[in-house]
């Protein structure tokens, strides 16, 4: 037997929210049906088979089985399962945080692989898979075509990437058409205000020394907006917008450097009497990941 569909049988509440009325009726035959059936009963794909032997004991013992289910009922996600040799917790809540961010993307299934490798375990930090996520997504939406193999592979490229965005912006004027953004969610304060046109934007990268110009497209969509910090150091900062709420994403100094501590802090408490999210918000209250998607 498969340990995940062992574990569900032992313990039906990590997968049922309601155990149905028949489950001890049922379980009785368990010994004599096919895994396959025994899969579907407890809401997994028929398909999944093969890929539900590659979840770690680790990761089922806690609690990613139903955040799985939902990942590979979406095919980008699915696909990118049939090819690992294992699924663990960071590559679970890496794909989950991607999910958050409307990835839709064929992956780089070597580069996923090395992350399996160098994260075997439950011991990463919310940072790992984020900012991680976070390198990816903006170096292939910048080229697209470029084919990541590892990690390191990855901070190569991002280097490469950013040289050549900030060369283009700092060479050229901005030609146009400027077009305002949607209204801000938070107002302007003594110490950050919203960037409000496409032209600020295109400043505020060329003066930052950053690619911030590349959410352009999403800021006009209401996906992203950018605000630019001045105190305690000039700072830029983006959130994102997930079903009715704002989330922190990024802050940055110039040339994509960290913030201050102090920066940090200031932020931090701002997001705090704004109410602003962070993913992690929902992981420390005890609330289902994908409750944040499903709702």
């Amino acid at each position: 037997m498969i340990f995940v569909l062992e574990y569900c049988l032992e313990n039906p509440k990590s997968i049922f929210l309601v155990i149905p009325k028949d489950f001890e009726t049922v379980r009785e035959k368990f010994p004599f049906l096919k895994r396959k059936v025994i899969a579907t009963y407890f809401g997994f794909h028929p398909s999944s088979l093969n890929v539900l032997e590659k979840i770690t004991d680790s990761a089922v013992q806690n609690g990613y089985l139903k955040t799985f289910q939902n990942l590979y009922s979406i095919p980008v996600f699915q696909k990118a399962f049939h090819h690992l040799p294992i699924i663990n917790e960071f590559i679970i809540q890496f794909f989950n945080y991607s999910r958050a961010k409307n990835w839709n993307e064929k992956w780089d299934i070597l580069f996923l692989k090395d992350l399996l490798f160098r994260f075997p375990n439950p011991n990463f930090e919310e940072e790992d898979f984020e900012r991680t996520f976070q390198l990816y997504e903006e170096v292939k939406r910048f080229s697209p075509s470029w084919k990541i193999r590892s990690l390191e592979h990855l901070k190569d490229l991002e280097q490469k990437m950013i040289q050549k965005m900030i060369q283009k912006i700092q060479k050229n004027e901005f030609i146009g058409p400027d077009q305002p953004y949607p209204t801000p969610p938070m107002e302007k304060e003594d110490w950050l205000e919203p960037i409000n046109s496409r032209k600020e934007l295109f400043l505020e990268s060329r003066i930052q020394h950053n690619c911030i110009f590349s959410y352009d497209t999403r800021i006009l969509e209401g996906e992203y907006y950018i605000y630019r910090i001045f105190f305690p150091e000039r700072c830029t900062l983006s959130l994102f917008y997930i079903n009715g709420d704002w989330y922190l994403d990024q802050i940055a100094a110039a040339f994509n450097k960290e913030a201050k501590a102090e920066t940090l802090r200031k932020v931090e408490e701002w997001r705090m009497q704004n109410g602003i999210f962070v993913l992690g918000d929902a992981f420390r209250l005890g609330i289902p990941p994908d409750w944040i998607f499903a709702r």
